[in-house]
């Protein structure tokens, strides 16, 4: 077997051709390396734009269900303002049924820290991720108005009920209710317009499932005496609209609060709960 020894560099010349055929080879390699990784990138890139465009449908979906919805809010307002100054002229609220509470909604950014923690979002445009990541803040902003606003419209429904009197310590707190009520509603309408707004503009494609959850904050009929989505999956079972819809009758007793179609709809989940023993192995 004919053992070849690497041929003795004479000269510069050859010295040079030698490097030279190392050194376009590691480039080449390299250059392959990088190709791979640009290629793999722009794969993680495209993917992580879907699912962030998907997250973003929902939360435009909201922000426009909230926006549909805030005069009624304005105007439930307006009216427990009148009834509380009624009772405070006659020392006592009067019988009031279930006053409702403004368009609840999720506001989800799971999609989006998903790809900030995967290192994904490092490699989109770097003004695509600044207005994404900017977007996201006023999602962010939403959900802790809407844990504020939460507390507002319960401390509101302790004028619900069969009557009572009114001491000035209950007529401070509903007063002080009211105004944080109406604060935060207009606080979290501005912003959702901003989500709305902002997400058109963003550079994102969004698929026909997408358009699909956009047109239904568009266009959802309020209808909050045959809501058919009432469920403990979809607000909680609080009828899209309600707050729309006029007080109903005054309950039995005080001491009301939101979701009152919870209970009847963890009566039906108890009783038809699925069977589990099909996942053994």
């Amino acid at each position: 077997m004919d053992i070849h020894k690497p041929k003795p560099i004479h000269n510069l010349r050859e010295f040079l051709k030698e490097v030279g055929t190392i050194v376009l080879g590691v480039s080449i390699a390299l250059a392959a390396e990088q190709a791979v990784e640009y290629f793999h990138w722009r794969g993680q890139v495209a993917q992580a734009r879907e699912v962030v465009a998907t997250e973003l449908a929902s939360n435009v979906r909201n922000a426009i269900w909230r926006m549909r919805t805030s005069e009624c809010v304005e105007r439930r307002l307006n009216e427990l303002g009148a009834i509380l100054d009624t009772a405070s002229k006659t020392g006592s609220l009067p019988p009031l049924g279930d006053i409702a509470m403004p368009q609840r909604g999720f506001w989800p950014n799971g999609a989006w820290n998903s790809v900030v923690a995967s290192q994904t979002a490092a490699h989109f445009p770097r003004q695509q991720f600044t207005d994404i990541t900017t977007t996201y803040t006023q999602i962010e902003r939403q959900t802790g108005f809407s844990v504020e606003e939460m507390a507002a419209w319960n401390s509101l429904y302790a004028m619900v009920g069969p009557g009572r009197r009114l001491d000035s310590s209950s007529e401070a707190r509903l007063r002080e209710g009211l105004s944080q009520a109406r604060t935060l509603n207009r606080v979290m309408v501005a912003v959702a317009n901003i989500v709305a707004v902002r997400a058109n503009s963003l550079g994102l494609s969004f698929s026909a499932g997408d358009l699909a959850l956009i047109d239904q904050g568009k266009h959802r009929p309020l209808q909050p005496d045959h809501d058919p989505e009432v469920s403990l999956y979809n607000g909680g079972g609080v009828p899209f609209g309600a707050i729309c819809a006029p007080i109903g009758k005054a309950p039995p007793v005080s001491g009301q609060g939101h979701f009152a179609a919870v209970p009847s709809l963890i009566d039906d989940a108890v009783k038809n709960l699925p069977d589990y023993a099909g996942g053994v192995r």
